[in-house]
């Protein structure tokens, strides 16, 4: 709530200064930026000091949701936020293939497999801003158990964390290597790695490929039960042992190994990040993109195509993004938005050798490029869905509680949809 006030502040700021030059005779010109990110104003901060075109700021708290703006409402030129890869996106965004044919941009500056993610057959819509990675985290006094110095497979994560089991004399577990129900967000991602293919439908529902999703239970059953006893074994030491943060489960002995992602990992404190170490998880050689991928846009109805065109010029140029950085520092922002706009920047230069200058601990393991990983489109509401829908339903199945009936997931969005979501 603080966060959101302070930048609801900062665009009554932004929109006064601009307000206050209306009086003069020759009106400056104005872009309207809608956003759901909160790092958006120090951002518009550099640049409206440095550029005749001055920016507005609107924060949409639902952004995806926001779109079309109602009557009298100010249009914007841009949106920059999370979810607005979804069906909606020829209706609401001009095509931007022009940026790079008149050279404003280039598509080399981009990780290609996330420029892709922004293209409708051929044309390029969407343009990525920033994106997360899962990762394995451990104890740096464990590093040594690990092959790989870069990424961690899910069969290297089972073997390794089998070896660290132990048990007491009475046959009960003192330490689990790794319990994939300690997170339901790791059952989930092996659900999309093995291709349950959940994406979103034309009329915004969304869909999956079932026989898929039942193996991929299948698997993570298997695992527990092999491994681990079984899963309420398994349950039973995640509740006496891993309620704790991640560091703190990987530090304590416990565990071997805990998942997180990289928005979540870089923004602890160095005191918990010189106790651990990392490794990007991967599967058949790639990393799996976190769906949350940011991304930009011009606006259909926009009637400044050429002043959006000069600030996307700007917004994805190295150096402009280092001043952010730069600026982050200066002032200690909000240490809970990781990199450049709560990600890693899909500007390759950026996150490659930028970054590590202000996050030292991606010094041993940045991102590869052409590793990556990005799976179809969600629904809009697809934080809701995933929350309430899909994670309650690999969480039960996985559990399979006895005498319990699990709910199928179209029973439950059927249920999430009559609570007007």
């Amino acid at each position: 709530m603080l966060r959101k006030s302070l930048l609801s502040v900062l665009s009554l700021l932004i929109l006064f200064g601009l307000f206050v030059s209306c009086d003069s005779k020759v009106q400056e010109k104005r872009l309207v930026i809608w956003t759901d990110s909160s790092e958006m104003a120090p951002f518009l901060e550099i640049y409206n000091r440095d550029h005749k075109t001055k920016v507005v700021l609107v924060y949409k708290d639902n952004l995806a949701a926001s779109i079309p703006p109602v009557r009298d409402e100010l249009q914007p030129d841009l949106i920059i936020g999370n979810w607005l890869r979804n069906s909606r996106i020829k209706k609401t965004f001009e095509p931007v293939d022009f940026l790079f044919e008149r050279k404003y941009i280039s598509s080399n500056f981009f990780y290609k497999s996330l420029l892709d993610a922004g293209k409708i057959k051929h044309s390029q819509y969407l343009l990525p801003v920033s994106f997360n990675l899962p990762a394995i985290i451990f104890s740096r006094e464990n590093t040594s158990k690990l092959e790989n110095s870069y990424t961690i497979s899910l069969e290297q994560l089972r073997n390794a964390g089998a070896e660290f089991n132990t048990k007491n004399k009475k046959g009960a577990y003192t330490a689990i290597g790794f319990a994939p129900q300690s997170s339901s967000n790791f059952m989930f991602t092996v659900t999309q790695v093995k291709g349950s293919n959940f994406r979103e439908e034309k009329n915004g529902s969304f869909s999956w490929d079932q026989d898929q999703l039942q193996k991929s239970i299948s698997f993570l059953n298997q695992w527990i039960s092999e491994e681990n006893t079984s899963t309420q074994t398994e349950s039973d030491f995640v509740y006496k042992y891993l309620s704790v943060t991640d560091d703190k489960k990987v530090t304590g002995g416990r565990t071997l190994f805990a998942y997180t992602t990289s928005d979540s990992l870089f923004t602890m404190t160095p005191e918990q990040l010189e106790k651990i170490d990392f490794r990007w998880l991967e599967y058949e050689n790639l990393i799996p993109v976190d769906d949350s991928i940011k991304m930009l846009g011009i606006y259909k109805k926009s009637s400044q195509q050429a002043e959006a065109s000069d600030f996307i010029s700007t917004f994805f140029s190295s150096e402009m993004q280092k001043k952010f950085l730069e600026r982050k520092t200066q002032i200690k922002a909000d240490n809970r938005d990781f990199g450049f706009f709560g990600g890693f920047s899909t500007v390759r230069d950026v996150t490659e050798h930028i970054l590590p200058i202000y996050y030292t601990t991606l010094l041993s393991n940045i991102p590869e490029a052409g590793t990556f990983c990005v799976y179809p489109r969600k629904p809009e509401n697809w934080e809701h869905i995933k929350e309430r829908v899909v994670l309650p339903f690999i969480e039960e199945s996985v559990a399979g509680i006895p005498g319990k009936k699990v709910q199928t997931i179209e029973e439950r969005y059927s249920d999430l949809k009559k609570l007007g979501y």
